[in-house]
């Protein structure tokens, strides 16, 4: 059908400009006069503006704080970010954006975000060097007065810059605030709780329903919005994805396949019955296949494919 075909890139910009206008606000009249010749000179601009009201619509029925109003309070920087992810769904074409429903919308719409097996290294604009984990999502949100990079979900590993104006730096997390005080550290966000390892420097973590807690060089902890767990030894190992490698030491081989997953596209799972054995070894998070490979010749499992992308690894 015509309705459903893919619309043209540069219309979805012409599109995509006039949407952010009426964010912004009521049209003028000459405003108004030049949306109304746009939308009548060409059957593919009323299409495309027709379609992106329809898009306009579905986001409206979406949970509050990722719908339509967040949208609208964003900066235009954030507003440009948002139209091209709507512009991206209508290239696709009229039913594109049902697969872009699955990933939630403020991971999609942020402003650094890897991919399934992707890991991502960015230089903030105060030199601090921002690394990010397989499947993670960040905004930066940096004002006169903070640094603020608010981790939305997954991994990432931070070398803290020397701030000019000496803001603050933090990481909003699920569980609460982390500011860094010259530090290195990594920050792993998994479901409510957040484990973070420092390398360097000291962390004050700032649960959201509990009081501070400082963290000094070489000590690591998780914590949620109303507890602290047991402070430990950091873990350097956790951040060898950085490198491209993941790292076990007598790790139970359910946690580690669990690891691997997060780097490999589709299902991998661990039967249960083999969760418990232990792992040793470094293993390259390039090819995955080799990894499960080297399982089937290091212990005593078999790796069953019911496809390409669904794996169990069970015993042999």
């Amino acid at each position: 059908m015509k309705s459903e075909a893919p619309i043209a890139a540069t219309i979805i910009e012409q599109a995509s400009h006039w949407l952010m206008l009426h964010w912004g606000g009521e049209l003028n009249s000459e405003q108004l006069r030049r949306f109304v010749e746009w939308r009548a000179a060409d059957p593919e601009h009323e299409r495309a503006w027709l379609r992106l009201e329809q898009l306009q619509s579905t986001l409206s029925g979406v949970p509050t704080g990722t719908a339509l109003t967040v949208l609208r309070e964003q900066p235009d920087a954030r507003r440009r970010q948002a139209l091209k992810l709507l512009g991206t769904l209508l290239l696709v074409g009229g039913s594109g954006y049902l697969v872009q429903s699955q990933l939630p919308w403020r991971e999609a719409m942020a402003d650094l975000r890897s991919g399934t097996g992707e890991r991502l290294q960015h230089t903030l604009s105060d030199g601090s060097r921002l690394s990010l984990n397989s499947g993670s999502a960040v905004d930066i949100l940096f004002s006169a007065s903070e640094r603020r990079i608010r981790l939305l979900a997954g991994e990432l590993l931070l070398d803290s810059g020397q701030d000019a104006a000496q803001r603050p730096l933090i990481v909003d997390t699920a569980a609460g605030e982390i500011q860094a005080l010259g530090t290195r550290f990594s920050v792993y966000q998994r479901g409510p709780q957040c484990q973070v390892e420092l390398f360097d420097g000291e962390l004050e973590l700032r649960p959201r329903h509990a009081r501070a807690m400082r963290l000094h060089a070489g000590q690591g902890c998780w914590f949620s919005a109303n507890q602290f767990g047991a402070v430990v030894q950091a873990n350097l190992n956790a951040i060898a994805w950085q490198e491209g490698r993941l790292v076990a030491e007598r790790t139970p081989l359910g946690q580690f396949v669990s690891e691997l997953a997060r780097h490999r596209p589709g299902l991998l799972r661990c039967d249960p019955a083999v969760a418990g054995l232990p792992l040793t070894g470094v293993f390259p998070l390039a090819d995955t296949d080799r990894v499960l490979l080297a399982l089937e010749q290091s212990l005593p499992v078999k790796v069953h494919r019911l496809t390409r992308l669904w794996a169990t690894v069970s015993a042999a």
